[in-house]
């Protein structure tokens, strides 16, 4: 609520408190909502990883206490079966709303006005993505890791000092409940002693 509708809520509120008829305060509130905005939205890698994204991204701005909703109005991949299929998927989700497609991220981003990417290519595309997303005007959610090496990353986030743009990298596997109490019983306990090399391997 922003200031004028609480100062002008109170004011009713104290009337009422002399006349004895308390205002209605959903209707008020309703009032004074600001109209939610409805967020064009792009992906840029219709992996697995990226469909999640996009579609947990869906299912919040689907909720009605959700601050923005979400258009899904451009997908990007190389590979044809997987636009394909997330393409159809988000049509199923958005009431048959289909986006456009396209395997060249700069043609997407110079074509769809979008407002936020989501980014969920192989880790050595994340750099340039989302430079030229920032650049585009757009807010970015980029899966980790960020970039392949430090440079990129500096060069990342000097584009979106340069540009204003919000950035957040998908970091939840750091606060996920059972991870961290995992951490705190054998890494900061000390039971694992003094950690100095980590390896960590994925088939699939």
């Amino acid at each position: 609520m922003k200031r004028r509708n609480f100062i002008k809520l109170g004011a009713l509120t104290a009337a009422a408190a002399t006349t004895g008829a308390l205002p209605d305060l959903k209707a008020q509130e309703a009032e004074n909502q600001e109209p939610r905005k409805t967020l064009r939205v792009g992906l840029i890698g219709t992996g697995w990883y990226g469909n999640v994204d996009l579609y947990c991204l869906m299912q919040v701005g689907q909720e009605g206490s959700a601050a923005y909703g979400v258009d899904v109005v451009a997908l990007c991949d190389v590979d044809r079966d997987a636009l394909e299929n997330t393409k159809r998927r988000v049509a199923e989700r958005q009431d048959g709303r289909e986006p456009e497609t396209f395997h060249d991220y700069r043609e997407m981003l110079a074509k769809s006005a979008l407002d936020v990417v989501l980014i969920g290519t192989p880790d050595h595309w994340h750099a340039l993505t989302t430079i030229a997303a920032i650049e585009a005007g757009c807010d970015v959610y980029v899966q980790k890791p960020i970039g392949v090496d430090v440079r990129e990353c500096q060069a990342m986030l000097a584009a979106a000092r340069k540009n204003n743009a919000v950035v957040q990298v998908g970091m939840q596997r750091r606060s996920t409940t059972h991870l961290m109490r995992a951490k705190e019983l054998f890494v900061d306990s000390g039971k694992l002693g003094r950690v100095g090399q980590a390896q960590v391997f994925s088939f699939y």
